[in-house]
């Protein structure tokens, strides 16, 4: 009788200790389970090698490397396209009030009162404002959402793009598109490889490309995202980060929602506070850029679910980085008296050599000074003219 009751208590432990070590399941997380799907051991074996497929079709590491991406964001990042103008904004490092140093005197007019709020006008990439941003070309730029070593990784993968591509292989500059294109078989080639690791990093593009059917206006900003697989779209409007979670996916899908109807469109009778009066190219472009912005400050405080003393708190303490790049004018040469007819008949890469990218951003952003931020990054934001 003792010893059936001493097998009982064995027994008990042992399987209170099955249910406590079962959830941790080694180093894998609850999103790396629930990509998984069951967790019994005959399915792990199908995760241990990017280059082994699963019964379902799915390589998992692939999966894998997305949630890292999303969850190691840093919260949500939302970037929208518009009129040949990207806009795009996200949380702020949380760096020292060292930066203002940075900034140029323009800032200072911009600023009168001596408030947080600081514009600056960048021509060359300056790593200590945010490991966000990889400046890999006076015409292109890198947005990355993931693991920062992995980040760094993929940005060095495209300077080597752009290298060989100017200096080695063609002697012209890349488009965005080809650029693009050329990292996404760098991309996909790791995950040919046995005992390779994906980059758990999701990078959104942004540089010159060409405008297809605009005349007046050759060259134009766009957007594209890599994906850990190679995976390379072109987007108009797209969010990465914020979570892996079904609340990170609602963020992202719900901020999608709203910044595609703003795009397109079907928001425009709220820009102005008369219905019937039409709102000007630079008012629309300003509430666009206050409304990217208040996107990606709500998903930043939750949704606007926190209670009222609770929320002003929290206003006060976020702080958004807001980014708007464009296509800055063409650079003539003195013997070219016709440039459309030019661009007709020579390589499109020839002027885009000529062409530089103008960025400007406003860094620590509260909710308070959207309408400010937003009105002085518009008066820089125009399309490129052709003489």
């Amino acid at each position: 009788m003792a010893g059936k009751t001493l097998l009982q208590i064995i027994g008990s432990l042992l399987l209170i200790t099955v249910c406590i070590i079962t959830p941790a399941d080694g180093a894998r997380s609850l999103s790396a389970r629930r990509v998984r799907g069951s967790p019994s051991r005959a399915n792990n074996r199908y995760d241990r090698s990017i280059t082994t497929f699963d019964p379902e079709g799915r390589l998992l590491q692939l999966e894998y490397a997305l949630i890292a991406a999303e969850e190691r964001g840093r919260g949500l990042t939302v970037c929208v396209e518009w009129d040949g103008i990207v806009i795009f904004a996200f949380p702020s490092s949380d760096t020292s009030d060292s930066d203002a140093s940075l900034a140029s005197t323009e800032s200072t007019s911009n600023n009168p009162a001596g408030e947080e709020l600081i514009f600056d006008t960048v021509t060359e990439h300056n790593p200590t404002h945010n490991s966000k941003i990889h400046r890999l070309s006076p015409t292109h730029l890198l947005l990355t959402s993931g693991l920062a070593g992995d980040s760094r990784t993929l940005a060095s993968a495209f300077r080597r793009v752009v290298a060989s591509w100017t200096h080695q292989n063609y002697g012209e500059v890349i488009t965005t598109r080809e650029l693009a294109a050329e990292v996404g078989k760098v991309r996909h080639s790791i995950g040919l490889r046995p005992g390779a690791r994906v980059l758990g990093v999701i990078g959104l593009l942004i540089g010159l490309d060409e405008n297809e059917g605009d005349d007046d206006s050759p060259i134009t900003v766009r957007v594209y995202r890599s994906f850990p697989g190679g995976t390379i779209d072109r987007c108009n409007v797209c969010c990465t980060g914020g979570g892996a979670d079904a609340n990170g996916n609602l963020a992202r899908k719900e901020a999608m929602d709203i910044l595609t109807n703003i795009v397109s469109g079907s928001s425009r009778h709220q820009i102005h506070s008369d219905p019937e009066v039409s709102p000007t190219e630079e008012e629309e472009l300003q509430t666009i850029i206050e409304k990217v912005a208040q996107v990606a400050l709500d998903a930043q405080m939750g949704g606007g679910e926190l209670k009222n003393d609770v929320e002003d708190e929290c206003e006060q303490n976020t702080k958004l980085d807001i980014w708007v790049v464009r296509a800055s004018e063409l650079q003539h040469e003195p013997d070219e008296r016709n440039v459309r007819n030019t661009l007709a008949l020579s390589s499109f890469h020839r002027h885009l050599g000529r062409a530089l990218m103008d960025i400007r951003y406003a860094r620590r952003v509260s909710s308070s000074q959207l309408t400010k931020a937003a009105r002085s990054l518009t008066r820089t934001a125009t399309k490129v003219t052709l003489d």
